[in-house]
């Protein structure tokens, strides 16, 4: 007898727990209760997109994931797109914002739903933000050999076009001084250094506040991360550059311009991709609950489905494929 009023009592515990004040511990069936929210949440900058992922909820009933961006962090969410549940199970689910504009800083969140089209919240602690910046690949050459094709400039055309050495706006050239290739920055303003090996395009997040070169002079070496800090008009601007071809005659190299003013997240890099911090948001229990309205008016919306990003993105160079 006691054994079946200890049962009734678990029983009684359990399904209380699922009060509408109260947040769902367990349910008994039907299952009511949402999923917990995506964890693990990061984001990678390409050129003109973001990507966004996400690691897969442990619970067998979930039917999907649904994202959602605004350009404030507590600012309205509105869908964009949804990932269904793969039988599959993978450890790990992206999503790739396509449409975005370089230089535009976004924040997103990811709910999960399931079968029962029962959606969880979004939480501030799992915010990611993004900003989109271009990039490219250039070649230039030895200032005392082709002079009119040494020097690059970043901004405004962000093109892959040398120019010369001693041009107005060139920002930086290069030259072999005695067997010592180098970059040089040129105009008033334009501060470069040496960051060191990377393994790859990726594997250097942000740019740094101090560390540039006194004498505004650095060597080119292979594999070597360069970080400029550039002042265009009013405004200053990061980019870094990364080596992957280094003789007496010429430099090849890829860059990464940041138009946002002030911005120095360059391309934050997926776990495994390289190393520095991601964008998520810092958590803190001060912060206040997301503007969920748009959420809510928006939710049974029909966004534009992406199961999984199609990009990759070579080892070596970083730079990616479709």
């Amino acid at each position: 007898m006691n054994r079946i009023m200890m049962t009734m009592a678990i029983l009684m515990v359990l399904l209380i727990s699922c009060g509408e004040d109260e947040p769902c511990v367990t349910c008994a069936p039907p299952d009511n209760c949402a999923p917990p929210p995506p964890r693990g949440v990061y984001s990678v900058n390409y050129d003109g997109t973001v990507l966004i992922c996400w690691v897969a909820n442990y619970e067998t009933d979930v039917a999907g994931y649904n994202v959602y961006r605004s350009t404030s962090l507590y600012g309205e969410y509105s869908p964009i797109g949804t990932v269904y549940s793969d039988a599959s199970e993978p450890v790990e689910y992206c999503y790739e914002d396509l449409d975005t504009g370089n230089g535009t800083h976004y924040f997103y969140a990811v709910s999960a739903y399931d079968n029962n089209g029962t959606e969880s919240d979004l939480i501030v602690e799992e915010v990611v933000s993004g900003t989109p910046r271009p990039e490219g690949q250039v070649t230039l050459y030895d200032r005392n050999d082709l002079p009119a094709q040494s020097g690059f400039d970043f901004f405004p055309d962000l093109a892959n076009e040398s120019q010369a050495w001693n041009d107005p706006t060139t920002d930086f050239y290069f030259v072999d001084e005695a067997g010592v290739q180098r970059f040089v920055a040129y105009r008033a303003g334009a501060q470069i250094q040496d960051y060191g090996y990377a393994s790859n395009f990726d594997a250097v997040t942000y740019a740094p506040d101090d560390g540039w070169s006194p004498s505004g002079s650095v060597e080119a070496v292979v594999r070597h991360m360069y970080m400029l800090k550039l002042v265009e008009g009013s405004d200053e601007h990061y980019a870094k550059l990364y080596i992957t071809s280094v003789t007496p005659a010429a430099v090849t190299f890829y860059w990464a311009f940041q138009t946002d003013p002030g911005n120095p997240d360059l391309a934050p890099p997926a776990p495994g991709r390289g190393t520095g911090a991601l964008t998520s948001t810092p958590k803190s229990g001060e912060l206040p609950g997301l503007n969920t309205e748009a959420k809510l008016t928006d939710r049974f919306s029909d966004p534009p489905i992406v199961e999984r990003a199609t990009r990759t993105r070579d080892s070596e160079t970083g730079q990616t494929t479709e």
